[in-house]
């Protein structure tokens, strides 16, 4: 039997194809939230010029909300072509090491024919290419991290834990992550439900310019009991203690500064899909937190997307430890149209995280090349999209 925990990058590449498509067939109240009003409170960070960027002031990281309205839709896949242009044009003005998407790269995982009724008019084969041919773009160029989505599971939304994402993205696709000779910054992984380690669950790892050793923690849609136990064990480990972590994961905090779970299972919820029934183990965000999150001593930053409604939200908690967790919320799928067919995609906005040379700060902004294209206001300066926290 393999042991796919202790496999390295070089022996994985040696697995044939297959083995990583099998897939295919503490409480509110004790917390200490920091919601609307604390941004509103919060620092602005210095408005630049997209196209110089912060001119080797710090260094940055770029996440992708989900994207699922760009691939359904055959006139919106050249947004998303657009904005993973843009950031592989602009890795030097921002200095960005890496680019994390949030998951739900497609609306449908597995249908043959175009869903029609707001479901998008391509199938899943035009959306999964799409999304493959947009990240390839970053190829070579930056680390990409990846996360998975409810929709990128089952048929049309997680119906079951069969997957094409790993067909259009394999470990060994970006050299930059995984080369297949020992190089990149992927570290190990846990199995999917079907045995096999992809990038569906991941620990990765680099060194960042103002001296930090980064750490990111990437874990499936709605993860099983048993990943999150694999991911504690890896933060315990003594080669990761002094790392600054994230997690990446599709759903966790939602649009009212609550995480997942706080209310029970809200639609949304990964215990209210099929992935998450019937014996089905899944961990939404309250569980992340309790389980994972605030008894790891890295993880200091969490990200995700999934939520729709307002697309954004925050909170600041003290984790055991007592360090400082900020849990961040950016989708931006029903935006510039959202799921209609006249719509753009999602207006093609990004967040771009930058650490800033103090060593302290973490400025976060929203950009979009789209707009920017357009003539639009290309920023979003909204309290919600644009301030700064301490790190």
């Amino acid at each position: 039997m393999i042991d796919y925990a202790i496999l390295s990058c070089r022996t994985l590449n040696m697995l044939t194809r297959r083995h990583f498509t099998k897939g295919i067939v503490g409480s509110l109240l004790a917390s200490q939230v920091q919601g609307f009003a604390g941004i509103k409170g919060l620092k602005k960070p210095a408005v630049l010029d997209p196209d110089r960027g912060i001119e080797g002031k710090g260094w940055s990281m770029v996440v992708l909300p989900d994207t699922q309205n760009y691939a359904k839709f055959a006139k919106n896949q050249q947004h998303f072509d657009l904005m993973t242009e843009w950031i592989r044009d602009h890795i030097g003005a921002w200095n960005i090491k890496a680019v994390l998407h949030e998951g739900d790269f497609v609306e449908q995982n597995d249908i043959k024919e175009g869903g029609g009724r707001g479901w998008g008019d391509q199938n899943s084969a035009s959306q999964w290419r799409s999304a493959q041919k947009s990240m390839s773009t970053l190829y070579g160029h930056v680390p990409t991290i990846l996360t998975t989505g409810n929709h990128d599971y089952g048929i049309r939304n997680a119906e079951t834990r069969e997957t094409q994402f790993n067909n259009h993205f394999g470990l060994t696709d970006n050299p930059l992550v995984c080369d297949g000779k020992g190089g990149g910054i992927w570290r190990e992984g846990f199995p999917n439900s079907f045995g096999a380690v992809t990038l569906e669950n991941a620990l990765y790892t680099f060194g960042a310019p103002d001296g930090r050793k980064m750490l990111v923690l990437s874990l499936e849609w709605g993860a099983r009991d048993e990943v999150v136990e694999w991911a504690k064990s890896v933060l315990a480990k003594q080669e990761y203690q002094d790392h600054f972590g994230i997690l990446l994961t599709h759903a966790y905090l939602n649009g009212d500064n609550l995480r997942d779970g706080t209310k029970g299972h809200q639609s949304g919820n990964p215990h209210t899909y099929p992935t998450g029934k019937n014996g089905q183990t899944t961990n939404d965000g309250t569980e992340l937190w309790e389980k994972l999150v605030k008894v790891s001593p890295q993880l200091k930053l969490v990200l995700n997307g999934h939520i729709m409604g307002r697309h954004v939200g925050y909170r600041k908690d003290d984790a055991d430890g007592g360090h400082e967790v900020h849990q961040m919320v950016f989708n931006a799928q029903g935006l510039g149209g959202g799921s209609d067919e006249k719509g753009n995609g999602g207006d093609g906005w990004l967040r771009i995280l930058t650490f800033e040379p103090n060593g302290k700060e973490l400025s976060v902004r929203t950009f979009s090349p789209l707009r920017q294209k357009l003539g639009k206001d290309m920023w979003n300066t909204g309290d919600d999209h644009d301030f700064v926290v301490s790190v």
